[in-house]
C-alpha cells in the first residue's frame, strides 16, 4: 500500500482527478490544502507493479508537476 502526494498546475485539477481515477489499484483520492492538492492510495501486488503505476500513470496524468510517494510497511 502506497500513498502518493501530487501536486497539480493550477487549472487542471479536474483533468488530473479524471485521469488518476482511471488508475489500476487507486483506492482512494482526498484532496489537501497547502503545498500538495491530492493524496492518493494505491494497491498493488508488489513495488515494481506499484513503481510502474506511479511512473507511468501518475506522474504522466495531465497537469501533475511533483509527486511524493510513502510506501507503507506493517510494524
Amino acid at each position: 500500500l502506497a500513498s502518493v502526494v501530487t501536486q497539480v498546475k493550477t487549472g487542471m485539477e479536474q483533468e488530473a482527478i479524471d485521469s488518476f481515477q482511471n488508475i489500476p489499484g487507486l483506492e482512494e483520492i482526498n484532496f489537501l490544502f497547502g503545498d500538495y492538492d491530492y493524496i492518493l492510495t494505491l494497491q498493488a501486488p508488489d513495488t515494481v507493479t506499484m513503481a510502474r503505476v506511479i511512473r507511468n500513470r501518475i506522474r504522466k496524468s495531465p497537469g501533475t508537476l511533483q509527486t511524493i510517494t510513502m510506501i507503507e510497511a506493517p510494524m
